[in-house]
């Protein structure tokens, strides 16, 4: 795939109605949906509104890519659509202004019922030998829906295929400096998409050199630890202990999911303290 005007030739396009102007800076973080149901092209008109002959009024999407691995363009994506909801991503607040937003058909968490079926978000009730019809799940904790397992849908590889070929031809042609989850950017709390059955490091992956070419960063969290090393049985360095939101930091070299830092300067130069932080709480730094 290759992107062309903003937009990608050989697939289904049309245009939502519920988009905000051009942008006038490309962008710089692709952020990854589910999009909370099974069927396909009802998904997608849902996202493109009036246009779609739908009410909704309040939310949009770039692309939407069906189990199949069929994907429509329903934005440019030189325009702004709104799918990030309250966000942030390191420094960058509200991302609809900042990112490309893929929506992947799926129908998200299905919660036990303890009669041996899953219910999802609409109220449709499926079996094991459904599920497994279906494309088959997982079953996971996540601490933003509630106690307990819940049944995760998979996505069908055909699906991922095309998702991995229109997010390689988004990094070709945009300065993409990190992908995404929802639920990661979300500021309110409730978000869960695309969810522990979506494999986002192999999306993640494609940065390739870019992400490690990545030197500045900011911490995410409201106090983040830094040890003396990468893992949680080390102890904290003192000082400073710990690291508060927003403090620039330089990566000097990554150990699984730790990475070794140094807090900048006032003058933008490395600091005397090193330590190690857990790189869940830590994001690059990207100018809005």
């Amino acid at each position: 795939m290759r992107i062309e005007n903003h937009r990608i030739p050989g697939i289904w396009h049309r245009q939502s109605s519920n988009l905000g102007a051009a942008r006038e800076k490309p962008p710089v973080v692709i952020v990854l949906h589910y999009t909370t149901g099974w069927n396909d092209k009802a998904s997608r008109d849902w996202l493109m509104g009036e246009a779609g002959g739908t009410t909704n009024r309040g939310s949009s999407a770039h692309v939407v890519v069906d189990r199949d691995g069929t994907a429509w363009q329903i934005a440019p994506f030189n325009r702004t659509a709104w799918h990030a909801g309250p966000s942030r991503y390191g420094e960058l607040q509200g991302l609809n202004s900042h990112s490309v937003g893929i929506e992947f058909v799926n129908a998200g968490w299905m919660k036990p019922n303890g009669l041996g079926d899953y219910i999802d978000a609409y109220g449709r009730r499926m079996n094991d030998r459904a599920l497994k019809k279906a494309g088959g799940y997982i079953l996971a904790p996540h601490a933003r829906v509630g106690s307990g397992s819940f049944a995760w849908p998979l996505y069908p590889e055909a699906q991922l295929e095309t998702g991995l070929e229109i997010v390689q031809a988004l990094i070709a042609a945009y300065p993409i400096a990190a992908i995404v989850s929802h639920e990661e950017i979300d500021t309110r709390g409730w978000k869960t998409d695309p969810g522990p059955a979506f494999p986002m490091a192999r999306f993640q992956g494609l940065m390739g050199e870019a992400a490690d070419r990545e030197e500045a960063y900011v911490v995410t969290a409201g106090r983040l630890n830094l040890r003396g090393g990468p893992g949680t049985a080390f102890e904290k360095m003192v000082p400073p202990g710990m690291l508060l939101r927003g403090t620039r930091l330089r990566v000097l070299k990554r150990e699984g999911d730790w990475a070794f830092v140094t807090p900048e300067r006032a003058d933008g130069e490395e600091g005397a303290i090193r330590g190690w932080v857990h790189g869940g709480y830590i994001a690059p730094m990207i100018a809005a």
